[in-house]
C-alpha cells in the first residue's frame, strides 16, 4: 500500500468526520429546537387541562366536606341515641331486678 493511498483514506475520513459533526451539530440543534416547542405545548395543554380540573376538584372537594360535615352529624345523633338507649335499657334492667328482688 502506498502512502499516498493511506493519505488519501485518512483526509478522506476526516472529512467525513467533519461533515458528519458539522451535520450532526446541525441535527442536534433542530432536535433541541423541537423538543423545546413540544415542552413548551405540553406545559400549555396541561395547565390548560390542569387550571380546568383545578375548578372542578375544589368544587369536589367542598362537595366532599359538606358530606362529611353531613357524616359527622349523623355519627353524632347516633352516639346520642345509642346511649339513650344503653340508659334505658340500663333503667328497665335496675327496675326489673328491683321488681324481682321485691318479689322473693
Amino acid at each position: 500500500m502506498d502512502y499516498a493511498e493511506i493519505g488519501g483514506y485518512v483526509v478522506t475520513a476526516l472529512g467525513g468526520f467533519m461533515l458528519g459533526t458539522l451535520y450532526g451539530r446541525k441535527l442536534e440543534a433542530e432536535a433541541a429546537a423541537l423538543l423545546k416547542s413540544l415542552e413548551t405545548r405540553l406545559g400549555r395543554l396541561e395547565h390548560t387541562v390542569g387550571s380546568g380540573r383545578g375548578n372542578a376538584h375544589a368544587a369536589a372537594t367542598d362537595h366532599h366536606a359538606a358530606a362529611i360535615e353531613q357524616l359527622a352529624g349523623a355519627i353524632s345523633k347516633h352516639a346520642a341515641a345509642v346511649d339513650d338507649h344503653g340508659a334505658a335499657t340500663v333503667a328497665a334492667a335496675v327496675e326489673h331486678n328491683a321488681a324481682i328482688t321485691a318479689g322473693k
